[in-house]
């Protein structure tokens, strides 16, 4: 009787230790569904990680776009704002050339300017030849710069001249001719500003009878120009026109309105 009652409580120890294995199984897919939220979790943290990061690259690029194309808006402004300037600028500096001119010499006053856009910008540079008489003429060219600024690039010649072009190079050429004998200054644009890269003599002869024979030979071409003129403070300002074709207009007043 006593071994069937202990055989009876080693049975039920053994049930009780099975119940135990079977709740540690069940606590640990308790954990693990627990923890299977978070990797999904994660999942749609970096899935919207990667949307806000190409949401700012999308963003970034919509907006150098949009920069870019301000900065070309702005930049067209800017060069269609110095086309419509530069007349009155070099109008203005003409006048003022003249008018001082004719104040230092009592009346007495002299110019010839032409146009020829030489650093190839759009907007022509201005030649002015201005003094009394062909002794004390000077020739300076002025550049209407990114500033809209006046921009004197010095002097480069004198009396005795003609304002001319390489139809070679399309470059610009000054023509001294004085008694017979004659020099082409051949000018080019270079480092900012207008130097003479070239330069040939000549004299008139059999061969060479005229100044306008030799152009005719190098391919140069006199360019169009405006001539003004007063004598004195009594008298009235002429102005004339001188086209390449041979062709001239005659003006009263200082004649302003040719802007190349």
């Amino acid at each position: 009787m006593k071994r069937i009652i202990a055989l009876s409580c080693f049975a039920a120890l053994l049930l009780a230790g099975c119940g135990k294995t079977g709740q540690s199984s069940s606590s640990s897919e308790s954990t693990t569904a627990a923890t299977a939220p978070t990797s999904a979790e994660t999942t749609t943290d970096e899935t919207a990680t990667e949307t806000a990061v190409t949401t700012a690259a999308d963003t970034t690029a919509a907006g150098t776009e949009a920069e870019a194309e301000t900065t070309t808006h702005e930049a067209n402004v800017s060069a269609g704002g110095r086309m419509d300037m530069y007349p009155a600028v070099y109008q203005g500096e003409i006048r003022y050339v003249f008018e001082h001119t004719a104040k230092d010499n009592d009346g007495l006053s002299s110019i010839e300017y032409a146009f020829r856009d030489m650093d190839a910008d759009g907007i022509p540079e201005l030649i002015l030849k201005y003094g009394t008489c062909e002794a004390d003429y000077a020739i300076h060219v002025y550049r209407f710069d990114e500033n809209c600024e006046l921009q004197d690039l010095g002097a480069f010649g004198g009396g005795h001249t003609s304002f001319c072009y390489d139809e070679n190079t399309g470059n610009f050429v000054i023509l001294w001719g004085q008694m017979g004998y004659a020099t082409l200054h051949y000018f080019v644009w270079q480092d900012g500003t207008l130097k003479v890269a070239d330069t040939y003599d000549f004299e008139l002869n059999e061969q060479n009878p005229s100044y306008d024979d030799v152009l005719k030979e190098k391919g140069i071409h006199r360019i169009d120009f405006v001539s003004a003129y007063q004598t004195d403070n009594s008298s009235g300002v002429k102005s004339w026109f001188y086209h390449e074709n041979g062709t001239t207009e005659e003006f009263d007043g200082l004649y302003l309105d040719y802007t190349g």
